[in-house]
């Protein structure tokens, strides 16, 4: 159970989110789930745990050092995924065989994972190893000590589904050391079962929508690259790898200002020395509360001197040219010293 001591719960949601996206660095990774009922409790937390492994699996190489530089699939690649993991776990919480277990499985994959794709089957090791040392994985992959797994119900389940998920939820927690978290719009009776999120968080999460609908896991950006579940980061980056001006660009980044009591804002696309942001927005920008909380945002960010170019989804995937002519252009003027706004 998650709470926030002193939070009033009439706070204003846009200002909560807003601190809350993203989380501060010391709090957990935070990931999606929406669920589906179960016929036992085991099943329901065995197909969560397969999902977060095969969601580990496509975030490699990002939780094991060096693992970017290995040959391949081949078995060169394996034994040296296998004696890297050894190694990170040596010095750390991380469960040795499982961690070099898995690293082996990512590397005979190579590749991005596609939504509802499984991965290579692996040693089998105890839902206990399996959940906590999923949980060391992925905070691992985003740089954060602890995840926190947030369980999207999307229909009313039934009582005996219900009970199932509860009681799921209550064993991940135990034994995953994750926060778990349920929202949705029919969960009234979990808050008598002792899983209840404070109000003011509760407003935010019921705004949350479902992973996409091809997918059951969603996950937050890793900082330095485009969004692997977004084809729009993707289609954008592929692009700019070709232009000679987008250099110094940075995905996915977090940044503060020097004012101590400004929010940490995490940009989609920046460039630091010429103080451009460029936002990609998809259609949840169009709901009048997220409106204001880019308002926000980008307020803050123009106090500290960034320029904030906006395009949706649609600009990008229909007219990718012209978008890019209109960031080449700004930061060429930039550049120059002759841009002062978006234009």
């Amino acid at each position: 159970m998650l709470r926030l001591a002193g939070v009033d719960s009439d706070i204003d949601a846009n200002v909560m989110e807003l601190l809350l996206d993203p989380l501060p660095e010391t709090g957990p990774a935070v990931i999606t789930h929406t669920a589906a009922e179960g016929e036992s409790v085991s099943e329901w937390v065995e197909s969560i745990l397969r999902d977060l492994e095969t969601l580990a699996i496509g975030l490699f190489p990002a939780w094991l050092p060096g693992g970017d530089r290995l040959s391949g699939p081949g078995g060169g690649g394996v034994a040296a995924a296998r004696i890297l993991a050894l190694r990170l776990a040596s010095g750390s919480r991380h469960f040795g065989p499982f961690l070099a277990d898995l690293a082996a499985r990512a590397v005979r994959h190579r590749g991005p994972l596609v939504y509802g794709q499984r991965g290579p089957e692996g040693r089998s090791f105890p839902a206990e190893s399996r959940a906590a040392g999923l949980a060391r994985v992925i905070a691992s992959a985003f740089g954060r000590e602890s995840a926190a797994l947030v369980i999207y119900v999307p229909e009313k389940p039934t009582s005996r589904g219900e009970t199932i998920l509860v009681a799921g939820c209550e064993w991940l927690a135990h034994r995953s050391g994750m926060g778990v978290w349920l929202v949705g719009p029919e969960l009234r009776r979990v808050e008598t079962l002792h899983l209840k999120v404070p109000t003011a968080v509760r407003r935010l999460a019921e705004e949350m929508t479902a992973p996409p609908h091809t997918a059951t896991v969603g996950v937050p950006p890793i900082a330095g690259k485009p969004h692997a579940g977004s084809a729009v980061e993707q289609a954008m980056e592929a692009a700019l790898a070709e232009c000679d001006w987008a250099h110094g660009r940075t995905w996915n980044q977090t940044y503060q200002s020097t004012d101590p009591l400004s929010a940490v804002i995490r940009t989609d696309l920046m460039w630091v020395a010429e103080k451009c942001v460029v936002e990609l927005d998809g259609p949840e920008h169009e709901t009048s509360a997220q409106m204001e909380r880019d308002r926000i945002r980008d307020r803050h960010l123009e106090r500290s001197g960034f320029t904030v170019l906006r395009f949706t989804n649609q600009q990008v995937m229909a007219d990718l040219r012209v978008v890019l002519r209109h960031i080449e252009e700004f930061l060429r003027g930039r550049r120059l010293g002759t841009s002062e706004g978006a234009g």
